[in-house]
């Protein structure tokens, strides 16, 4: 079977879009192509940009289309009404939330959104979803979560330096990173030598002044033992809006994966991992003192802090890894096929 993967918003390299077809080609034998519009291109002219998708898909001429967002989603079904094609609707996002944000539209959009995405997911022939969170608005969905690849050989011999921390992410942006920076320059009053690392690219500055240190891009095959040199893992998401509030960032699975303890916001599917691991502490968003007792309670408690760094290791590799979980896109793939 040929499928194409039809996306508006992610990069062929995207690790989610990569599995998927990776898994595809493996595990059900079939061919995957990708066709998706490339970023930095001004909004207004997005239209133009789905145009010429739509264009590149009807000229693939595959068998399945695999979408990733609502406008992809608007394609493939078009495709599906023009030549009986199969269609996949992936849901990554929290999209009612998430596309006001983007397009800096005003949050009421979202109400207009919801009912139109789920008018078009009716009409797909299956629907996957990231989580049991985002998963609650389309009925039948399948549970696909965004699980990291199984942990490799690695020595985790070094120790963890439990008054640093840090915060990983492909795109840091301040909303992701300033309860953490507060709650470090807190901490220096009491540790001077406390830092925040932040791996990735910052996608907006921050004040030159801060006790912060930038790796800025590493190979994924690095970050684990930089994690552990940098200490504590931070996940401290402020739930501004609904995509934030139920999203679970591959961060806290990056951490876990390091053998590292984390210090995690209290919010649904993030809460849902720590506490089934006991991987780490919990925190309120937003609550400045309670991120730093968490963090003055792991450096009293080493032996327990260490002990959740390894239950969290030892959860992704056992459980929190996408081959624990790729059966069911071979179940999806398979049952699509046998309606033919």
């Amino acid at each position: 079977m040929n499928i194409c993967h039809l996306t508006t918003t992610h990069p062929a390299n995207d690790a989610r879009i990569q599995r998927e077809r990776h898994s595809s080609e493996l595990g059900c034998h079939c061919t995957t192509l990708f066709e998706g519009i490339a970023p930095g291109y001004p909004k207004w002219q997005h239209p133009f940009k789905i145009f010429d998708l739509a264009t590149r898909a009807f000229a693939r001429k595959s068998e399945m289309y695999h979408c990733h967002e609502p406008d992809a989603l608007g394609i493939a079904l078009f495709l599906k009404a023009l030549r009986g094609s199969r269609v996949i609707y992936d849901v990554h996002e929290h999209w009612p939330s998430e596309l006001p944000r983007d397009l800096g539209a005003p949050a009421w959009l979202s109400r207009i959104i919801d009912p139109v995405e789920r008018w078009l997911a009716q009409r797909a022939d299956a629907v996957i979803v990231v989580s049991e969170s985002v998963g609650h608005r389309f009925p039948n969905a399948i549970v696909l979560p965004n699980y990291p690849d199984p942990l490799p050989p690695q020595s985790l011999d070094n120790d963890i330096p439990l008054r640093s921390f840090s915060i990983i992410g492909a795109k840091l942006h301040t909303y992701h990173i300033q309860n953490g920076l507060d709650a470090v320059t807190r901490l220096q009053t009491h540790w001077p030598e406390t830092r925040l690392t932040l791996v990735g690219t910052l996608a907006s500055p921050l004040p030159v002044d801060a006790p912060i240190t930038y790796t800025g891009y590493l190979a994924q095959s690095v970050i684990p033992p930089v994690l552990r040199q940098a200490g504590v893992g931070l996940v401290l998401m402020s739930p501004e809006y609904e995509n934030i509030r139920i999203g679970l960032p591959n961060r806290l699975f990056s951490y876990m994966a390091a053998g590292i303890p984390v210090i995690a916001s209290a919010l649904p599917e993030i809460e849902r991992i720590v506490a089934e691991t006991s991987c780490g502490v919990l925190v309120q968003p937003d609550d400045i003192d309670e991120i730093v007792e968490a963090a003055f309670w792991l450096d009293e408690h080493p032996t327990e802090a260490r002990e959740m760094g390894e239950r969290g290791r030892q959860a992704v590799a056992s459980r929190y890894n996408w081959h624990a979980v790729e059966d069911k896109l071979y179940k999806c793939l398979t049952d699509l096929v046998e309606k033919e």
